[in-house]
């Protein structure tokens, strides 16, 4: 009976595990095909030229499997005596015939492609870049698909290892996974390393480049960054207006308070080739260090496991032979 049991919790975890690594294979195929596309959006933008062509004929039959995810079209046209067709979203247009339609031409690849519209902030309100800081942001898409790409693959190998551990019972895939797992968590410990450096760095130079203004705080804001009670902690921000838009920036929960008490003006120090503002009274802390020291401190305590583990093993005799 209880053989019985262990037999089907066997299967089970071997069922889910099969599930997650299908999710997560779906999930790496389309960051690679997003990747693919971004990175070629962005060759397009960079080396193509805008081109404006008549539409000679149009075909709605799908012919990928993204074409079911939005209102698509393959139009063809003629360009220099050459027939060219492409993809074309499009959203609010019903394309014809005799239609025209900007397009960008690559002439190294004689290609053309249609240019995905860049989406605009909000330049009635600008939040400084302290707030929620990450690095991230200063990636490109492609960049930042290719990055969860990694992710998700790592992810799917070590699942995929715990499969055939228990299917197989073979030890080298935990030694394989393991070291698997020291690399992702020394380039993980490497990312968030940079980001705190920066982050640090860009403190610095808003405090020297930047010039100290007094404003008038219109609004304070105290915004949890924990669910429990006990373990709760805030970040105290305030918005002010300047040259006709509002900025948001990082304050000390001593001005919190003085402003909400009434006093309402706040000295900022404005680094123009920033954009951005720091309040004098601000200080950064240590909270970037904490992601990166957690991670350093998992890669030295994983190994060492590793380095004692595989002492121990060769430290014990093979079946059948003398001790001495």
């Amino acid at each position: 009976m209880f053989q019985l049991i262990r037999l089907l919790g066997r299967a089970y975890k071997i069922f889910w595990g099969l599930v997650v690594m299908a999710f997560l294979g779906v999930t790496a195929w389309l960051m690679w095909h997003g990747y693919q596309a971004e990175r070629r959006q962005s060759q397009f933008r960079a080396e193509g030229r805008p081109i404006t062509v008549e539409i000679d004929h149009t075909d709605r039959k799908p012919r990928e499997v993204w074409d079911a995810l939005g209102n698509f079209v393959y139009v063809g046209f003629a360009y220099r005596n050459q027939r060219y067709e492409t993809r074309f979203v499009n959203d609010t247009l019903w394309l014809s015939k005799g239609d025209r339609i900007e397009l960008r031409y690559h002439p190294r690849w004689n290609a053309f492609e249609q240019l995905k519209p860049t989406l605009k902030s909000n330049q009635t309100r600008v939040v400084s870049r302290l707030i929620n800081w990450t690095v991230v942001r200063e990636f490109k898409p492609e960049n930042t698909l290719l990055a969860g790409f990694v992710i998700v693959v790592i992810s799917l190998f070590f699942f995929g290892g715990g499969v055939l551990v228990s299917l197989t019972g073979w030890t080298i895939i935990q030694d394989i996974a393991r070291l698997a797992l020291i690399i992702a968590l020394g380039a993980g410990a490497l990312f968030f390393t940079y980001n705190a450096i920066q982050y640090y760095r860009y403190v610095d130079d808003l405090r020297t480049n930047g010039r100290d203004t007094d404003v008038v705080v219109l609004d304070t804001d105290r915004v949890s960054a924990g669910r429990r009670s006990s373990w709760r902690t805030y970040t105290y921000h305030a918005t002010f207006r300047f040259q006709g838009r509002e900025r948001v920036v990082l304050i000390e929960e001593t001005d919190y308070e003085r402003i909400n008490s009434g006093d309402n003006r706040l000295t900022v120090r404005y680094a123009k080739a920033l954009d951005d503002f720091i309040p004098v009274a601000y200080s950064p802390g240590l909270t970037q260090l904490i992601p990166p020291g957690f991670l350093w401190l998992l890669v030295i305590l994983f190994t060492r496991n590793g380095s004692v583990n595989r002492h121990r093993r060769l430290a014990v005799p093979p079946p059948g032979s003398a001790r001495p």
